[in-house]
């Protein structure tokens, strides 16, 4: 991805798409009044941001290096964990609600959420424990 005007195209499409999702969470915010939706809506949109910065970030200076670099993934790890909290938050809340009547809905969730604890524990065994071969 050499070609600037390349660039600059990836970069103008998902930040439109990325400001649209950040629109509508804060759209979401202002109106809810209950607490924990607010916790959670503030943490997806932490990790939208976080995501749309490295997106920027690699693809105007698009490095292997650089991925490796420390602040690179101490952000990646903060991103991860804004995800995985927003997720276990909403599970708590889920489980007592009045959607989650049927056992199949609890098993789905259930399993999301241990799907999520398990890729989140693989992204930090990638991210901080993996040398070069």
């Amino acid at each position: 991805m050499n070609y600037l005007a390349l660039r600059v195209w990836f970069i103008v499409s998902a930040g439109l798409a990325i400001g649209a999702v950040i629109v509508r969470l804060v759209w979401e915010i202002t109106t809810t009044t209950v607490m924990g939706t607010v916790v959670i809506m503030v943490l997806v949109l932490l990790a939208i941001i976080g995501l749309y910065a490295f997106i920027l970030y690699f693809t105007l200076k698009p490095s292997l290096k650089s991925l490796k670099s420390r602040p690179v993934r101490i952000g990646i790890t903060l991103v991860l964990t804004a995800t995985l909290i927003g997720g276990i938050i909403h599970f708590v809340r889920f489980i007592p609600s009045a959607e989650a009547a049927l056992p199949v809905s609890v098993a789905i969730a259930s399993m999301f959420l241990v799907a999520g604890v398990s890729g989140y524990l693989l992204a930090l065994r990638v991210i901080w424990f993996t040398r070069k071969a």
